[in-house]
């Protein structure tokens, strides 16, 4: 009788101390990171691209010239430009479109590794952390 007496009031205890309400946790929030760097890439890889197409544009009007043309000096130098033009539209495409790539990855793919060292300094706390 002694044991079914302890037994139910520690029964009692337990089912009083799950009765009380859960310790409010703060959650950290973490800092939302800037995505300035992604977006400058992204926005400078349009830019070349937009600028290959108008280097391409005048790459054809050189070459038009070029067919036009009668005189040989003029014919070789409008030639020359034509194939300068038509490089500078191939390397502002290729580099454009790296950029855009590189935005992207930089916006939605990487993540970056929390900080080693950490501190949190507040009125009711100090707290420094380390992770190796």
């Amino acid at each position: 009788m002694v044991c079914l007496a302890i037994d139910a009031s520690s029964a009692a205890r337990a089912l009083a101390q799950a009765a009380a309400p859960f310790p409010d946790i703060p959650i950290s929030s973490a800092s939302p990171r800037s995505h300035g760097w992604a977006y400058l890439a992204m926005a400078a890889g349009v830019a070349l691209i937009g600028g290959s197409f108008l280097l391409g544009h005048e790459a054809d009007d050189t070459y038009d010239e070029y067919l036009a043309a009668t005189d040989p000096d003029q014919i070789e130098s409008l030639y020359d430009r034509t194939v300068l033009y038509d490089r500078y539209a191939q390397a502002s495409l290729l580099g454009g479109e790296a950029l855009v790539v590189t935005g992207v990855y930089l916006r939605f793919i990487h993540r970056p590794k929390p900080a080693r060292v950490g501190l949190d300094l507040r009125p009711d706390r100090c707290a420094l952390a380390l992770r190796f």
